[in-house]
This record gives structure tokens, C-alpha cells and sequence, in this order.
């Protein structure tokens, strides 16, 4: 089986002779839906692969062996595609979607709100969104499954910015993954500031419920300070947020930024209520994007999803990993 789970499969042609005429209506009616589609501008999406495959219209589900652990929301009644949910070791969900105090924190997504003076973090009146475009690899894969998707960042009715975003699940022992992250933003016809603002995640995240500072969990980044109080604002190579379960067990997810981003380290989002960011402008000058550009701003990011505290899960030597890579 191919690596990659292609979006159209190749089948043997008989020839029109001999196909029913009722068979060649319906062939007809179906090219003239295709046609729409592609004049409109929407792309296939995956099929039923092993490891990668669409669970509803909108949704793509990822499997680690015969787990599923995450679920990719790309459907147009979404404001922005992310992941949700995002599950830990012991099958239970890391992170939570539109929590009533934030309704635009979306589990694992990505979001800026100021781009040329468009608001994308923020949903509603006066916001714009992040549309999917299309799927341009589907990795059907038992050790790194995944895909790269391409999404529009809206400006009325205009593509602003595009984003490449590569996201691959890599698993570990015990129930334990890896999901790398690469992105890519690309100005498409005009310059594009990326703005100073802390309203922003690339990616951001949003942990679940009882993993919260605020409900007994807690935030460790690699200066060794501690909860939002140390950690806010401050630039740091990751952050491990954890918690426990109702058992007393802990998981965490450790958001690490690799070395090659720039400019590096970022400062973060980092809050007790559940919110962490990686932020790249805030606390640095803004980022300018040209169309002409060869090549746009990529950041690269893991999370480790993990069992245990921060030092039990030794999310230092996992950084020192892939830092390397």
C-alpha cells in the first residue's frame, strides 16, 4: 500500500457501449456536480484509509495503531479548522473546544488577530475567518500518519493570506504521541503584516477542563518558572502544561518551538484558566510578508502528549530531541 492515501482512485474504463443508457445519465449528472464543485472552488477529501480517514462530512479522524487519538474539523461551519478532540494516553480527552469563558478557543487551532487590520482570533461580528481549501497530501501511514492542508485567511471575499499546515502523529510507548506541527504563511496578492497583539496561536491551545492551574494542574516552561504568573510573556524553547485525572493520574502536553522559528524563543500566552500560545509578535516587531516571496514565514512545533508530571516525562531530553532534527 502507497504511503500516502490518494484523493481520487484510478479505475478500469468499459466502453460506452457498453454501459446502460441510465448509467450514462447518472455519469452525466455527476460530471455536471463535479464541475460545480471544482468551479466553486472545493477540493475531495480523503476516503477510508487505515490510519487516515473522513468520520463525517468536515472531519478527518487519525489513528495510532488501532486508537483513534485526534480529529481534524475542516467543514464550512467551522469559523477556523483545528483539532478536537485531541486524546491522551488513557484515551481521555487533552483539550476542550469553545469553552463558555472563550468560545473561540478551539482545542489545537490556529489564529492571529491582527493581519492588515483583519481580526481572526475573535469570532463574530467584526471577525474574519480561516477557510479550508484543500488537501494536498494524506498520509495514510502506521508510524507517522497525517496531512498537509492548505487554508485561506479571508478578506471579505478574498484570500488575504494562505496557510500550509503539515500536522504528522508520531507515536511513542505507553500510549504516549508526538504531533509535529510545520506552518506556512503566504501573502497572496498583497503585503501582509502579521501585527503585535497577545491575541494569537500559531498553534495555540486550550487544555482540557481539569488540566487548568486553576483546577489543580500546572505549567512548567524550560527556564523552570512556574503557572501563568512566571510563565506569561516570558520567552521560553516549551511549555509543559499538566493535570490530574479524576484517579490522581497526571498527563500533560509539553508545546515545544523549535530552534530554526523566527525569532526565537517565542514569548507565550500562558494562562491558569487553560490558554497556551506560542507567540511570535508580541513581543517582537511584527512580521511583513511579501507575494513575491519565494518562500513565507514557517514555524515548526511539537507537542508531546505524554503521562506524568514534567520531570516524569523528562520533556527536557524530548526537546533536546527534536531540536536536533
Amino acid at each position: 500500500m502507497p504511503s500516502t492515501l490518494l484523493l481520487f482512485a484510478r479505475r478500469k474504463v468499459r466502453t460506452i457501449s457498453s454501459i446502460p443508457l441510465s448509467a450514462l445519465l447518472l455519469l452525466g449528472c455527476l460530471v455536471l456536480a463535479m464541475s460545480a464543485s471544482n468551479a466553486a472552488g472545493l477540493k475531495p477529501i480523503p476516503g477510508q484509509g487505515k490510519y487516515v480517514r473522513s468520520v463525517s462530512p468536515g472531519v478527518l479522524g487519525i489513528w495510532l495503531g488501532d486508537r483513534e487519538v485526534a480529529e481534524y474539523r475542516f467543514g464550512e461551519d467551522v469559523p477556523k479548522p483545528y483539532l478536537y478532540p485531541v486524546l491522551g494516553p488513557d484515551g481521555e480527552p487533552m483539550t476542550q473546544d469553545a469553552p463558555a469563558d472563550h468560545v473561540h478557543h478551539h482545542s489545537l487551532f490556529f489564529s492571529h488577530d491582527e493581519v492588515n487590520g483583519h481580526h481572526f482570533w475573535l469570532e463574530g461580528r467584526g471577525s474574519s475567518p480561516i477557510r479550508h481549501e484543500e488537501f494536498l497530501g494524506i498520509y495514510d501511514q502506521k508510524e507517522r500518519p497525517g496531512f498537509i492542508s492548505v487554508n485561506a485567511w479571508m478578506a471579505g471575499d478574498k484570500p488575504l493570506l494562505r496557510d500550509t499546515r503539515s500536522i504528522r502523529f508520531i507515536p511513542l510507548e505507553n500510549g504516549e504521541y508526538l504531533i509535529d506541527i510545520s506552518l506556512e504563511l503566504s501573502a497572496v496578492d498583497e503585503n501582509v503584516t502579521i501585527g503585535s497583539t497577545k491575541e494569537a496561536g500559531l498553534p495555540g491551545l486550550r487544555v482540557a477542563p481539569e488540566l487548568r492551574v486553576s483546577a489543580g494542574g500546572r505549567m512548567v516552561n524550560s527556564e523552570g518558572k512556574v503557572n501563568e504568573k512566571e510563565c506569561w510573556g516570558k520567552r521560553a524553547k516549551w511549555v509543559d502544561y499538566t493535570g490530574p485525572r479524576a484517579d490522581g493520574s497526571w498527563v500533560g502536553i509539553a508545546f515545544m518551538a523549535h530552534p530554526s522559528n523566527r525569532p526565537y524563543a517565542p514569548g507565550w500566552h500562558a494562562r491558569d484558566y487553560g490558554l497556551l500560545a506560542a507567540n511570535y509578535t508580541n513581543w517582537d516587531k511584527p512580521v511583513t510578508l511579501e507575494p513575491r516571496q519565494k518562500r513565507g514565514w514557517t514555524l515548526r512545533s511539537r507537542l508531546y502528549i505524554h503521562r506524568g508530571k514534567t520531570e516524569e516525562a523528562k520533556v527536557a531530553e524530548q526537546f533536546e530531541r527534536y531540536s536536533k532534527e
